[in-house]
């Protein structure tokens, strides 16, 4: 009994596999023999492609040159119709076409010799190539004897019986290259037409073949579907129930009789059926309390809005929907190199990409990390903005106290300084009140500036081309920065009209330039570039720049460098352009000057924009 348990499956692999090598060989000889005469085929094909089918347009354009060469000469004359200088020049064109034409044909016989390696083929491309040569020499003898007729021929009047023998023997020499050039002709095409014969041939004998061939692989071929069907018939039974067991069906079971190859296999999976049933029943219940806790606990980190990744050996590897949306990262990147840097603890207001983050990080797993953020960035700039306006809130109202009592005095006192000053004739006394006059108007100014500091400003948009309203600005302060020394000059794009504060983006034009000219520039250039909702206007000088102090404090109120002013115009600026949605930055390098920019919300007309103006 052993030994048929041992035997049997000998028995039925070895007549699979017998009948297999057969039909194998014969479906491996139908496909040997088929591709060498398809490459044999192919072969002679590349080589009427790529030689006897260009060299056969070569000499038909021979022998088209030769006939047209030969009508010309017919209707010479050495007293006309046609002079024979003119006839000189057109067979000195025809030698160069059949000198081209030969240079052709060697190029395409060499082409055609590269591609083949046909012993047959290359010996008719050798004499194709003797041809060739054949025609140059004829060429060559027909152009002596053409320049020994011209010679005859010149200088009239010549001897008749010798011009005669001069016609003679270059007729004999042109009837001869014609004849070579037809030749060569001839054997391209013959060359062809047994090249044709030959595939025909081949084609019919791979053909003729290749039904054979197939007709006995064909009958193998039912051969071994019968040989296995009748030995593995059993396995329909058998693959019937693994698809329902891969279904979770594990009541089926394989009955089988026998002891080859398949009843063992039967009795295997009969016995795995019940070991996976078992497994499979555990594995459920399992799976369903893991499934109920993990998409609990991804709820929980999925609605977190805090940012918050598993790092491991410097990968990603979980992240909830915020994390991705603030670092830009999905599971298996590398973590951001700011990020890996970050010692465990808590760490606030850490710069990355233009924005601050609130990060903590924790110790995760084995040898992990779990990292959580928070983009504060919005956060501290709204803080910063609402101490900054309850700053200047509170010293506007103070201000506003202070101008209100100071400012009525001013205006009696500026009053009588200018009657007392109509009424005094005294040049030395009229001097004083000129200057006591001048003193209270500048007081006048800063407590004006003072109650714009106080006063919150709502936004008046006006219909106005930007880049006109910069124009309009440098050509206003044009004669105050000729006599400074300062050289203005503004470019930038036209997006053409929109609804925007133009009064707004006058003062602060005015404010910044100003500032500039003060701090010692000389040079000034002011950029408009439109937006999709806005506009951005950048003043350029070329001043002494700011260090980071400095720069740090410029928008502050009462913060200036200069003996006479207030330190109010760029604070008042800003605060005036943020309570309209605009906004003024600056940036400065020391030596280097300074770069203020600003934007102003804008709603454009629906025209078309004017292209670039400058």
């Amino acid at each position: 009994m052993a030994r048929e348990e041992g035997s049997a499956p000998h028995g039925i692999r070895n007549r699979v596999l017998a009948v297999f090598a057969v039909s194998l060989f014969f479906f491996v000889g139908v496909l040997l023999y088929g591709i060498a005469q398809l490459r044999a085929i192919g072969d002679s094909l590349v080589v009427v492609s790529v030689g006897y089918q260009p060299l056969s347009g070569v000499a038909a354009n021979l022998q088209a040159v030769v006939g047209s060469n030969d009508r010309g000469f017919d209707r010479v004359t050495p007293a006309g119709p046609r002079p024979l200088e003119g006839y000189r020049e057109s067979a000195k064109l025809y030698e160069t076409t059949i000198r081209d034409g030969l240079a052709e044909a060697r190029s395409i016989l060499d082409t055609a010799a590269k591609s083949t390696a046909s012993a047959e083929e290359l010996a008719a491309i050798a004499r194709m190539n003797q041809q060739v040569d054949t025609i140059d020499a004829a060429s060559e003898r027909y152009r002596e004897g053409f320049e020994a007729w011209f010679a005859v021929n010149e200088t009239p009047p010549t001897d008749a019986a010798q011009a005669t023998a001069a016609r003679a023997e270059m007729d004999r020499r042109r009837g001869e290259l014609r004849n070579e050039i037809s030749e060569l002709g001839g054997l391209v095409d013959g060359r062809i037409q047994a090249v044709f014969e030959q595939t025909l041939r081949a084609q019919s004998r791979a053909l003729l073949m290749s039904l054979a061939l197939a007709v006995v692989a064909i009958f193998m071929s039912g051969l071994l579907a019968g040989v296995a069907f009748s030995a593995l018939r059993p396995i329909g039974l058998l693959t019937e129930q693994v698809q329902r067991l891969a279904k979770g069906d594990y009541a089926g079971r394989v009955d089988v009789s026998g002891s080859d190859e398949v009843a063992v296999l039967a009795r295997e999976f009969n016995a795995m059926a019940d070991a996976v049933s078992e497994r499979d029943r555990r594995l459920h219940e399992r799976a369903e309390a893991l499934d109920r806790l993990s998409h609990r606990l991804r709820q929980v980190i999925d609605s977190i809005r805090a940012g918050l990744l598993v790092v491991e050996r410097g990968r990603v590897a979980t992240l909830n929907p915020a994390a991705a949306a603030l670092w830009g990262i999905k599971e298996g990147d590398d973590v951001p190199q700011w990020l890996g840097e970050l010692t465990l603890g808590r760490h606030e207001a850490v710069a990355a990409s233009g924005r601050q983050f609130d990060v903590a990080v924790v110790p995760f797993g084995d040898g992990g990390e779990l990292i959580v953020g928070d983009d504060v960035t919005d956060r501290l700039l709204d803080r910063e903005r609402l101490a900054r306006s309850e700053r200047l809130a509170l010293v506007g109202q103070m201000l506003a106290q202070i101008t209100h009592e100071v400012r009525n005095p001013l205006n009696a006192i500026s009053l009588n300084a200018e009657l007392l000053a109509e009424e005094v004739e005294d040049g030395e006394s009229s001097a004083m009140l000129s200057v006591l006059t001048s003193e209270i108007r500048r007081l006048e100014g800063v407590t004006a500036r003072y109650l714009d500091l106080a006063r919150r400003r709502q936004s008046e948009p006006t219909s106005e081309d930007p880049l006109d309203i910069v124009r309009e600005g440098a050509q206003v302060e044009r004669e105050a920065l000729r006599r400074a020394s300062v050289e203005l000059t503004v470019s930038g794009t036209s997006k053409g009209v929109g609804e925007l504060d133009g009064e707004a983006l006058r003062r602060v034009l005015r404010n910044v330039v100003r500032n500039a000219v003060e701090a010692g520039a000389h040079k000034i250039h002011v950029t408009v570039e439109p937006r999709a909702d806005l506009v951005l206007v950048s003043v350029t000088d070329d001043g002494p720049g700011m260090d980071a102090i400095q720069l740090a404090r410029i928008f502050e109120p009462f913060y200036t460098t200069k003996a006479k002013g207030t330190g109010l115009g760029l604070a008042i600026s800003r605060q005036e352009l943020e309570d309209i949605g605009g906004s003024l930055v600056c940036e400065s390098v020391p030596g280097h000057g300074s770069t203020f920019r600003v934007t102003l919300p804008v709603a454009w007309h629906p025209l078309e924009a004017t292209g670039d103006r400058a």
